[in-house]
């Protein structure tokens, strides 16, 4: 007898901006998004701009993240002695994953873009951005804006970016992501 294997969830890291599109057509990811078609995560440096964002959006965002559908997803390393315990990067033992050579990859290249200027959410210029593309190497970044290091990482490394720009109003987000990850 043949065992029917279900496909693996399409591992998504939604990029800050992203939550624009959602929020202004009101999506609501758990019914667009199933979970067992889809894996929802965000990067540890964009829980750094949601308490940044306008008041009805950070709601939205942080309803999102409360109702447990989306999850942090934090690369081990060691406490920076330079950070506040809540601006870490990285987490520890039992918390934090490994990073894929692919990422390191990314991470290295970008090493420089990364600027000497903190911000008002406490990121240096263009950290959220890295991170997010290092991510697109193994897993499908949705944005809204298609910044240097996303169309680097996509075009030096084989990322996955999917520009939300793209997505027509009426088209389901599923149908449309699947359409464009088989472009």
């Amino acid at each position: 007898m043949l065992a029917i294997m279900s496909a693996m969830p399409i591992s998504l890291f939604v990029d800050s901006n992203a939550w624009d599109a959602f929020f202004d057509r009101g999506v609501d990811l758990r019914l667009e998004l199933p979970s067992d078609q889809f894996s929802i995560q965000i990067t540890r440096e964009a829980e750094f701009e949601i308490p940044h964002m306008p008041s009805e959006k950070r709601k939205y965002v942080e309803a999102a993240l409360n109702d447990r559908m989306i999850s942090t997803d934090t690369y081990f390393g060691f406490y920076d002695e330079s950070l506040p315990p809540e601006q870490q990067r990285v987490a520890g033992f039992d918390c934090g994953r490994f990073a894929s050579e692919e990422e390191l990859a990314v991470l290295r290249a970008e090493r420089s873009s990364v600027g000497p200027t903190k911000r008002p959410t406490g990121l240096y210029r263009n950290e959220a951005d890295v991170s997010l593309a290092a991510r697109s190497t193994v897993s499908v970044v949705l944005t809204c804006d298609g910044k240097r290091a996303l169309k680097r990482a996509k075009t030096k490394h084989g990322g996955t970016v999917i520009d939300l720009k793209k997505w027509n109003a009426g088209e389901s987000l599923a149908t449309f992501i699947r359409a464009e990850l088989s472009k």
